[in-house]
């Protein structure tokens, strides 16, 4: 079975299907998950900060919600086996009208015998955010899967939940060293998104800073920023990253430090006694 290459970055996170054992990086942060006929394939390497609102409902809760998922998602995984972009362009549109109310449809799928609909399924679950939090039982099940595309889009999904920042936080680390960059790129920015259980992915983000993929260095580096004074034993590491090839890491290097610098500043003062400063 033909899989087709995907990416999508949305809500902090860059999010991918698995194809012919990989995919392509998110060409930037507000691009659609598409077709590889209709995605460019030479490198972007512009500072990720992949960060969209969550698609909006367009309807109301209804009865015909769940059909209307459900057709609109089985045209999607058609046309990504196909690689028919046209239909994915309209079978997508469907999804993202519908937002929310897709979840039911999307959740039923996380079941699905055929890898490329579970990991579509946790990609457009994530794409919802944190409105698809019915889903989590489904999510948390493909945490473990085979598919390391559908592993990181459910951890992916999940970051952006309450309260599962510690069952999701060990995949992503491990999925920092997967052999496909738009998992790479995935697991960094959603790391952004678990709070500080973050902090226990400085090592792996440290290895990340050295990717042969500009994308995921300045993602990493950002990643970091975010981190802050967890991450200050990185600022050397960081700093050398001012003679980097590509502008957009050597940019994102300098923020974080910058970010890193203030985070740990306040927190020293916060943590000063009254009567010291006096």
């Amino acid at each position: 079975m033909f899989r087709n290459q995907l990416a999508c970055a949305v809500l902090g996170v860059s999010l991918v299907c698995g194809c012919n054992g990989g995919s392509k990086p998110a060409k930037q942060a507000s691009q659609s998950a598409k077709p590889a006929s209709e995605t460019d394939s030479s490198s972007n390497t512009a500072a990720v900060e992949p960060v969209l609102e969550p698609v909006p409902s367009q309807s109301e809760p209804g009865d015909s919600d769940f059909p209307r998922g459900a057709e609109a998602f089985a045209t999607l995984v058609k046309a990504a086996e196909n690689n028919d972009a046209d239909t994915w362009a309209k079978a997508e549109s469907k999804l993202q009208e519908l937002g929310a109310q897709a979840t039911a449809a999307l959740s039923e799928r996380l079941n699905d015998t055929n890898p490329v609909a579970r990991e579509l399924a946790a990609m457009f679950l994530a794409q919802i955010g944190p409105e698809a939090s019915s889903a989590a039982p489904g999510l948390l099940k493909l945490l473990s899967d085979e598919s390391s595309f559908a592993r990181v889009n459910s951890a992916a999904a999940l970051s952006t939940f309450d309260g599962y920042s510690e069952q999701v936080t060990p995949v992503l680390i491990e999925l920092l060293t997967d052999a496909d960059d738009s998992v790479r790129l995935t697991a960094v920015t959603s790391l952004r998104n678990v709070g500080p259980e973050a902090a226990k992915a400085v090592a792996g983000l440290a290895k990340s800073l050295g990717d042969s993929n500009p994308q995921i260095r300045a993602a990493a580096a950002q990643t970091l920023g975010d981190i802050g004074p967890a991450a200050v034993k990185l600022v050397p590491t960081l700093r050398r990253m001012g003679t980097d090839s590509d502008e957009a890491v050597v940019t994102a290097a300098a923020d974080a430090i910058r970010r890193i610098a203030d985070a740990t500043r306040d927190q020293t003062s916060l943590a000063t006694p009254a009567s010291a400063t006096e």
